[in-house]
């Protein structure tokens, strides 16, 4: 910045970060009705259900990160 220009900023939308919205979501949905599917094939379950809190807890752990990442500042320099 030289002579009193001031920093033109724009915040952009991140495309990875809604891609990886979308799909945490995707796979926190599918994980509500796998219980019963896990069970089908065999799992006790106890093992189904931890089986699908890990899960569940990464896709939320994916959607707060695309959610934090979801705009990006561009600088015009």
């Amino acid at each position: 910045m030289t002579n009193g220009e001031e920093e033109l900023a724009v915040e952009e939308l991140n495309v990875r970060a809604v891609v990886g919205l979308v799909a945490s979501v995707a796979v926190a949905l599918v994980g509500l009705f796998a219980l019963p599917a896990l069970r089908s094939f065999g799992l006790s379950f106890w093992v189904a259900f931890w089986s699908l809190l890990a899960v569940e807890f990464l896709a939320f752990l994916g959607v707060a990160v695309s959610v934090l990442r979801l705009h990006e500042e561009r600088s015009f320099e």
